[in-house]
Order: structure tokens, then sequence, then C-alpha cells
């Protein structure tokens, strides 16, 4: 008999898997297999595309002439956006803004110099008229007929003058011969000067009489501009009374009123003018006039603004803001992002005209919202670094970036 032990099958397929195989624990080759064999690739794709990068840089490197890459001072050749400084008296402390309206430096009622009726109109309000112009019209009967009359007085006058000459022509040889006394003589020379006195008398009358008859119309006296017409057809009118509104000479001015608090201090501040209808335009303005006595109802003073360079589409009436401000500047506004420090300094970056870099130290006032207010050796039309100045030294070169226009 075969003594000899038999052997299972099933033992010999059914092997321990995962961590029974070692001691309970997966083999290192199975571990960390996948994860070396990752990282391996990931260094391959690293070192492709280093030498990619390289070979790229070095073809542009090829295309760039030599005497480009030398750059003066420290080699470094930057594109930089510029700040151009403002005229330092542009920036001052505004202290009131005053709202007003634009008025004509020279304006004045016109009338008739006679009472009458108006019979025409010939001007509409925001006409322009020219010197002699006619403007409105009276009726000229009446005037016509003192013009008759003056001039009836003004003959009759002429014919007794005559007629007291030749009388003393007569007199004067017969008192010579002693055929008339000197009593007589005397009697006609008075009458001839009588006669005279009342002919230059007449002549004065038929003159005023004639002025009257002009009077019914009315005519400008220069050229100027109508601003208001108070007085319509088939109105009768007093001599004197107005009935137009006319300016003459084109300046304007900003009509404000200024409260008490400032009526002292007003004449030396500094004004810029600017207008609701026209955002963009300022105008500097000067004190012209101001009103010694307050107004009775808002206790404000009268006050007018002259516009220096006014430009030429301003109207009449257009809704002004007067700015008041200090004469003296308080600072110049620039950029926060054009302010460095050196060495403990506030400086900003001044281009010059060669493209280098100058250090211009700088006090810095105050800040705004979107500027620094700073005080230094700077001057309208100075062109700062505006941006990326903590990476500039005194040896670069830079160039300015220009906007298309």
């Amino acid at each position: 008999m075969n003594n000899a032990p038999k052997i299972d099958d099933t033992s010999i397929l059914e092997l321990p898997e995962g961590p029974e195989l070692v001691g309970g624990r997966e083999p290192t080759v199975r571990r960390w297999g996948f994860p070396m064999l990752a990282l391996g690739m990931v260094g391959i794709l690293g070192v492709w595309i280093f030498g990619s990068n390289h070979r790229a840089n070095f073809e542009v490197d090829k295309k760039i002439p030599e005497a480009s890459r030398r750059m003066p001072g420290n080699g470094t050749d930057v594109l930089v956006r510029v700040y151009t400084v403002p005229n330092p008296l542009s920036h001052r402390r505004t202290l009131r803004s005053l709202v007003g309206t634009l008025q004509p430096r020279y304006q004045s009622p016109l009338g008739f110099r006679i009472g009458g009726k108006v019979i025409a109109r010939h001007v509409e309000t925001g006409d322009r008229v020219v010197e002699g112009q006619l403007l409105m019209q009276l009726d000229p009967e009446d005037a016509a007929l003192q013009v008759e009359v003056a001039n009836s007085d003004w003959i009759a006058a002429r014919s007794q003058l005559a007629q007291v000459d030749a009388e003393e022509n007569r007199l004067r040889p017969l008192l010579s011969n002693g055929s008339a006394s000197k009593s007589e003589y005397g009697i006609a020379v008075a009458a001839r000067d009588t006669a005279r006195a009342r002919l230059d008398a007449a002549e004065r009358r038929k003159r005023l009489a004639e002025n009257q008859r002009e009077y019914c119309d009315l005519r400008a006296d220069r050229d100027g501009l109508v601003t208001s017409v108070v007085a319509e057809i088939g109105q009768v009118i007093a001599a004197g009374q107005p009935i137009m509104q006319w300016m003459h000479g084109e300046e304007l001015e900003a009509a404000v009123s200024v409260p008490e608090s400032m009526h002292r201090e007003i004449r030396n501040l500094s004004a810029e003018i600017t207008f609701w209808s026209r955002p963009g335009v300022t105008v500097r303005g000067r004190l012209r006039e101001l009103s010694p006595i307050a107004n009775p109802q808002s206790r404000t003073y009268d006050a007018r603004f002259e516009l220096l360079d006014s430009p030429a589409d301003l109207a009449l009436g257009m809704t002004s803001t007067v700015h008041l401000a200090d004469s003296v500047s308080i600072g110049i506004p620039i950029p926060m992002s054009a302010l460095a420090e050196r060495h403990g300094q506030s400086i900003v970056w001044k281009v010059q005209s060669d493209g280098t870099l100058q250090s211009v130290d700088v006090t810095i006032d105050h800040f705004e919202i979107e500027h620094a207010i700073v005080r230094g050796n700077l001057y309208e039309g100075d062109e700062l670094v505006s941006a990326g100045v903590q990476r500039l030294d005194p040896a670069c070169r830079v160039r300015v970036w220009r906007d298309a226009k």
C-alpha cells in the first residue's frame, strides 16, 4: 500500500493575495513602481519644454541687432508712461462756489424822447442791430404839424425882419440931411434888432420841431443786441418810458450774490468760471463790481465778475458758477504712482529731452482721491514717469509711450 500523503489541489491553487504575500505587506516593486514612473515622465516633459524655450529665445536674440542690445547707463531701456505737470496755479484751494447767470457788461433801457402812439416795431427780442438801424416808430402826425407851424413862424419872422431892415435903410440918409429925427431913426434900429431876434428864435423853434419829428423814429446809437421788448403796436407811451432793453458791446459778466461772510475777503481771491451747458469750459474771471449795500431780501451782496478770454458761443442768461480760490497755489498735483523714495526722501523721476532720468526731491503736502499734492522744483510742462518708478535709477534710459491720436 502506498502510504504517501495526499496533496490537495485546492490548497496549492488558493494562495494569499495582497499584503498577506510577504509578512502581511505589499512588495516594494508594486508599491513604488507607478509613482516613480509618473515622476520620470514629468521630468522628461519639463526638460523638453525648457529646451524648446531656450531654442526660441536663442532664435529671437539672433534677430535683434547688436547695437540695439547695447544700452547706455546700466544697460536698461524702459518704455514708460509720463504725466505732464500742469500750471501750479491751476490747483488752488477752493473756498466757495457761487452760482449765477451771464449778464451783459453794458445794458440800458431804450425809450422815445417824446410821447405818442406806437405804429411800427421793426425788431424782436434777440435781434442784433447795427448803428442807425430803425427799431420802432411813433405816429408822426402831431410832430409833422408842429414842424409846419414852426416853419410858418419862421417865414413870418423873416418877412418882418426884411420890412424893418428896409425902413432903417430908408431913414439913414434922411438922418444925415436932417429930414428925419434921431428918435425916428432909433425906433427903426430897435425894430430891426427885435425882428432879427425873433427870426433867430423862429429858426430854433423850427429846428426843435424837426427834431421832434425825427424822435418819432427810434434808432440804434451803436451796434448791439435787443434783449427784451416791452412795447407793442398801438400802445401809447410817455416820453422817456422804457420800451426796450438793449445790450451794446460783446462783453459778458457773471452776476452772482455774495454772502456777507465773504464780503471782505472776496477781493483777494482768484476766480474761475464754469458753465452748466458747456462742460469742460473754464474761463478766468476778475471781480469788477461789488455792491456796498446788501440786498434787503436775501441779505447778500450783488457782485459781477468779468470774463477774461471768454469763448464766442456763450449766450446771455446761461447758468454760470464762480469758483473762488486762494490766489496762491497749494501745490502741484501728481499721480500717486509717480512717487518714489530714495534714501528716505520722496522723489519723482523727471524725463529729460535725451531720454535720461533726473530725480527731483519733493515734499508731500497732502493726498487727494486720485493725486498727491507735492511741492518741489517742478515746472509747467515737465514730464514725470507715472508708473513703475521703484524699478528705475539714474542710469536708466527711457522711451516715452505716446498714445495714438
